[in-house]
């Protein structure tokens, strides 16, 4: 009776290990997708806000009565530091998430085992996401400016006169905001997987 008691605990066990193996390979599988997405979309909004420029003819009055002067006017992402800022961020993100699936594949995937890596990873990925969610953050507050104006500070809206730049900003914005998501569900499944290890331990 004992030997039996002692096979069929030792059985469950197998059980319990492969059950925590079979999981940790499907997380690790949902992983390296979300890291793949993180890294497109991080690449696309560094290129995209990288990549904008326009330059257009605005016309100023300078005195009332008078005609306006037509001036020659460029919008370039590197004449504000919020935009360098974010630029900078998604590149960082974007090499991040290389480098992040490199050492999951020479650690032959057995995150799971190796707390320590497991821990520095998570920590990077943790920073990865508070640098894109302020970068995010950043460049929205000057977007907002930009579009709206802020008569408190007497500064004036340029998107009706820059409105390609105005888009294409836009748009690198909302495709960083989606990367920042991808990483944030890094961390969630990193929190998971921890949760199902623990209970199957």
């Amino acid at each position: 009776m004992k030997t039996l008691e002692t096979s069929n605990g030792a059985s469950g066990s197998n059980k319990g290990k492969n059950r925590c193996d079979e999981e940790m390979v499907k997380c690790r599988r949902y992983e390296m997708i979300l890291r793949i997405m993180g890294l497109i979309f991080t690449l696309v909004a560094a290129i995209v806000a990288g990549s904008n420029k326009d330059t257009e003819s605005v016309a100023i009055s300078l005195v009332d009565g008078l005609p306006p002067l037509h001036l020659t006017l460029t919008a370039k992402w590197s004449y504000m530091s919020s935009t360098v800022y974010f630029v900078a961020v998604n590149a960082v993100a974007c090499a991040y998430a290389v480098i992040s699936m490199a050492f999951i594949v020479l650690t032959g995937g057995s995150r799971g085992r190796n707390w320590k890596g497991s821990i520095l990873l998570v920590a990077l990925d943790l920073t990865m996401v508070a640098l894109l969610f302020s970068a995010n953050g950043a460049s929205a507050s000057i977007g907002l400016i930009a579009l709206n104006g802020n008569s408190h500070s007497q500064w004036h809206k340029v998107c009706y006169a820059f409105k390609r730049y105005c888009i294409q900003g836009g748009a690198a914005l909302v495709i960083s905001m989606f990367g920042s998501f991808f990483f944030f569900c890094i961390v969630l499944l990193f929190t998971y997987n921890l949760h199902r290890t623990t209970l199957n331990y």
